[in-house]
């Protein structure tokens, strides 16, 4: 080896640390960039992008394994899902790939669910994500924008809670003759008799309700007082024997 090869290698490396000095200098203005973005972007558009590029590194088997263990979640469930739902399902009920996948990678659920959403093999509505199927149904029913509600803030839900909270309990038939009542909510129940019920259920699913054999009530958070105020009478919501009266229809 001669003088002349050693000084091209050197020279060589030389260039190298030069481009690698030059590159981490562009990494750290990235960086900061990148910092500066998360002040005054929305956090679920940053999530989202992560999540694409977390995607893009796992290549095309990886993906279909997240596809699958997706698919399964939804096909598996008779209302709308949130990621977070998905993700839960698939750690106890996915394959075993797929629940090392979700070790490895907990975003490749939300890459995926975005991914097969931009691909029309699923739909999204608000928050919530529903095989194509059930989201037509849901809709034809007039119950998607009910489903999609995981607040209880609107719709159905708030009429339901509404009533709840004004009575300790309620049976379901109440519950249906009063949605017979309403202008909007009469024709839906026309349409479809198990509307209530189905809305009853979601509120308990969701645990803003609490089943407790034919009645239902308001779900009480530890050390949270009741909507319903003290009785001063048998009047105001309870028997002569002072246990607690369900909403009763004259």
């Amino acid at each position: 080896m001669t003088r002349e090869d050693i000084l091209a290698r050197k020279m060589k490396r030389e260039q190298i640390a030069e481009e690698l000095e030059k590159l981490q200098r562009q990494l750290e203005a990235e960086d900061k960039w990148f910092e500066a973005i998360k002040l005054i972007v929305p956090h679920d558009l940053l999530s989202s992008i992560e999540e694409a590029v977390a995607g893009a590194k796992e290549g095309p088997e990886k993906v279909s394994i997240w596809r699958q263990a997706v698919a399964d979640a939804l096909a598996a469930a008779d209302f709308g899902m949130l990621p977070k739902d998905v993700a839960l399902f698939i750690k106890e009920h996915g394959s075993a790939e797929a629940k090392e996948r979700i070790v490895r990678n907990p975003n490749g659920v939300y890459n995926a669910l975005y991914r097969m959403h931009k691909d029309g093999q699923i739909v999204r509505h608000g928050d919530k994500f529903y095989r194509i199927d059930l989201y037509e149904d849901l809709l034809a029913s007039g119950e998607l924008d009910d489903d999609a509600d995981d607040r209880g803030s609107s719709g159905v839900n708030a009429f339901i809670l509404s009533l709840v909270g004004e009575w300790d309990r309620v049976l379901p038939r109440d519950v249906i003759a009063k949605l017979r009542e309403h202008e909007e909510y009469s024709k839906r129940v026309e349409r479809n008799p198990q509307y209530g019920y189905s809305a009853l259920a979601r509120l308990v699913r969701q645990g803003r309700l609490e089943k407790d054999g034919a009645y239902y009530s308001r779900t009480l958070k530890k050390n949270e007082p009741s909507d319903v105020p003290a009785s001063n009478g048998s009047d105001a919501g309870s028997d002569d024997d002072g246990r607690p009266r369900a909403l009763r229809l004259v």
